[in-house]
């Protein structure tokens, strides 16, 4: 008897795994650890250390893209139909696109740095690709925060 409680734990845990709000919860911890991994990266540059920056690089890409899938994933599992998906679609497009322009503000920056092999600033490539990115993910919380509402103030059927 003093086993089942220990197995119902389990088992809520392995569920949750499987639930949409799991995944969005461990996609969101993903994209935060991603986006916070830069953070030793900026301390050690803003005290004049010389690190490598590829390992933080595919350390941010694994979280961000990882948590981005989970999240993905997490949305197809819900009901559409029952979600409406109508709610916010010019949104969504809008923060989808964002996004993908302030990933793309790196295209330049790489072809001059690695391409040419010039000497650039990096500030105006990461202020465009913080603008880009950070404007699509207030816009798709917009989305979700109304989404939520919906659903949360609808009548019970």
């Amino acid at each position: 008897m003093g086993v089942q409680p220990t197995d119902r734990a389990e088992e809520r845990v392995a569920g949750f795994w499987k639930t949409p709000e799991g995944l969005r919860g461990i996609g969101t911890a993903l994209i935060l650890l991603g986006v916070l991994v830069w953070a030793p990266f900026l301390t050690a540059l803003a005290a004049g250390e010389d690190w490598p920056i590829f390992p933080f690089l595919a350390a941010h890409l694994t979280g961000v893209l990882g948590g981005w899938h989970l999240r993905r994933r997490a949305m197809a599992m819900e009901h559409p139909a029952e979600m409406g998906p109508e709610i916010g679609r010019r949104r969504r497009w809008l923060s989808r696109l964002l996004i993908y322009l302030g990933v793309l503000a790196w295209a330049p920056y790489f072809y001059q740095t690695r391409v040419l092999g010039n000497e650039v600033e990096i500030s105006p490539y990461l202020a465009a690709h913080l603008t880009g990115v950070l404007s699509g993910v207030a816009l798709r919380l917009s989305v979700e925060a109304e989404r939520r509402w919906r659903v949360r103030s609808a009548p019970p059927r």
